[in-house]
């Protein structure tokens, strides 16, 4: 331990290999946000009501998934925890290139879901860990910008290539080769990172700040009110993004919009949420996290707004992007700032835990306007919500 020290200079080559991590992660992601209109084509149920089930199921096996990962983390380390979570990835294109019943897509999706809480949260732990409190705004924003660049481009060329294609199966096959590299990487590169946690600990330690909750859970959802107004966001934040993922395709294709377009609209949301966080995060190093949050939940709920009446245009999408940078490595800065080394990775996990249960709450929206046959209700439904987190 006498020869780790924390920083993002000190550590830069294993902080690239946890980027490259992330993209690998975010990559999944995106495949799956292309394929999901055609796995799900010959469903029984409405194609807003089959895309509803899979957003729900994957909101629900992630938030399960990131509420476990905080005990694994501390009891299977981080090494270990990272190589199951891929383990589990691996599922997801064996299930799907064999797929011949509906369940088959479903269990793909909660292997997705698991396999997602698992690997992200692992990662952003990693580097937490690695870089200390100074510059973990800045190692935050390359995080999300990372993955999420990576969600934008990987559902882009995904959907470009099955509209002039026709097949998904060698989308499947890439992911699997992404899946076998990040494997070789977590076991054969990686360190466990909590020897440089354990540095920050007692830095915290000598400074007397050791206070360690009775049940962390409790704590970062309800008794400290800045870790639940972070929790709270998250949750809102994700409600917007399961209503893009879920309601957003089904109302294009209505409109007789092309894989191409679908793939490039929801490319630029995620791609201008992963660039932007490259200069949110290090703005989220110092000041007020909680005007940062603010105003860029506002600006996601003027971009919410603005979608039905501008549904092909690029701003609503640039808009909810944007505003999403500014939230997103902020409220892991705000939650890791806010709790000791020794209990941060269940912090995290808890908060984690809230945010992707909001893919269920967007969902859930999602079936309330699909039953009214009003899809853009829930737009206005959950933009509400947006404003009021803001």
């Amino acid at each position: 331990m006498k020869n780790k020290q924390l920083g993002l200079k000190e550590n830069w080559p294993l902080f690239t290999v946890l980027v490259l991590m992330s993209t690998f992660v975010g990559s999944m992601v995106g495949f799956e946000r292309s394929l999901l209109p055609i796995i799900t084509s010959n469903w029984s149920l409405s194609e807003v009501q089959s895309s509803l089930v899979m957003v729900a199921t994957f909101g629900i096996s992630k938030a399960v998934a990131n509420l476990f990962t905080g005990n694994l983390l501390m009891s299977l380390g981080r090494k270990w925890t990272l190589v199951l979570g891929w383990f589990i990835a691996a599922l997801v294109p064996c299930l799907l290139l064999t797929m011949n019943a509906s369940w088959m897509a479903i269990a793909a999706n909660i292997a997705l879901g698991l396999s997602q809480g698992i690997t992200w949260s692992t990662t952003v732990i990693m580097k937490i860990d690695i870089v200390g409190k100074k510059l973990r705004g800045t190692a935050m924003g390359l995080n999300e910008s990372a993955g999420y660049v990576a969600v934008g481009l990987a559902s882009a060329i995904a959907a470009s290539f099955i509209d002039s294609n026709g097949d998904f199966r060698l989308i499947l096959f890439a992911s699997g080769i992404i899946v076998v590299i990040a494997i070789l990487l977590s076991l054969f590169l990686l360190p466990d990172t909590r020897p440089w946690a354990l540095i920050e600990a007692e830095e915290y330690d000598n400074n007397n700040n050791n206070v360690s909750p009775t049940s962390v859970f409790l704590h970062t959802t309800i008794k400290s009110p800045n870790l639940r107004r972070i929790s709270f966001g998250g949750l809102v934040n994700n409600a917007n993004d399961g209503i893009l993922w879920a309601v957003l395709p089904v109302v294009l294709l209505s409109l007789n919009t092309s894989y191409t377009t679908i793939g490039y609209l929801t490319g630029i949301h995620a791609a201008s949420w992963g660039i932007g966080q490259l200069f949110t995060g290090p703005l989220s190093n110092s000041g007020n996290i909680y005007k940062l949050c603010g105003y860029g939940m506002l600006i996601q709920a003027t971009g919410l707004f603005l979608l039905p009446i501008l549904t092909l245009n690029v701003f609503p999408y640039l808009l909810i992007g944007i505003g999403t940078a500014m939230v997103y490595p902020t409220f892991l800065v705000g939650i890791s700032n806010c709790s000791h080394p020794s209990w941060r990775p269940k912090a995290l996990a808890t908060y984690r835990f809230w945010r992707d249960m909001g893919y269920v709450f967007g969902a859930l929206a999602g079936f309330l306007a699909a039953y009214s046959n009003s899809p853009w209700t829930a737009f206005f439904a959950v933009g509400i919500l947006t404003m009021i987190s803001g």
